[in-house]
């Protein structure tokens, strides 16, 4: 089941069990659930911008919205890292090989690349992508208190 098409106190409540199911497991295995989970989230073209990230949602109310572009499903990833106590991720845009440009997650010095293709964590390099731009994310931790 598609978490992303269930009620919002529903949708909220599995997050929950994702991050309470992942507390004390390695960080390699916390990178792919968590981008397995969100992979689920279906896209819009557009809901975010990132020249606006101060105006973006906290956690719950992304939550709550259930509306998702690239730039979303990245919030919901490093939302869930952060919320689980996980240091060192980036938000990048970057093209990769064919040229497309892909909004990445990258946790722990770009070791786990999240937010491009399903079931890629562990297989994607840094150097498959070019990197375009990279975020200051200290907008996003005042949103999670």
């Amino acid at each position: 089941m598609n978490h992303f098409l269930q009620d919002f106190s529903s949708l909220l409540q599995d997050w929950r069990n994702l991050r309470d199911n992942l507390r004390d497991k390695d960080l390699s295995t916390i990178a792919v659930e968590v981008d397995r989970f969100w992979q689920q989230a279906p896209l819009v073209n557009h809901y975010l911008h990132p020249d606006y990230m101060p105006l973006w949602p906290d956690p719950w109310q992304l939550i709550y919205d259930n509306n998702y572009c690239v730039y979303a499903r990245a919030l919901g990833i490093i939302y869930t890292l952060l919320l689980m106590g996980t240091k060192n991720i980036a938000l990048v845009d970057a093209k990769d090989d064919n040229s497309e440009q892909v909004v990445l997650v990258l946790v722990d010095n770009a070791k786990y690349i999240l937010n491009y293709w399903p079931n890629t964590v562990l297989n994607n390099h840094l150097s498959d992508f070019d990197i375009i731009k990279e975020y200051d994310l200290s907008p996003l931790y005042t949103k999670i208190g």
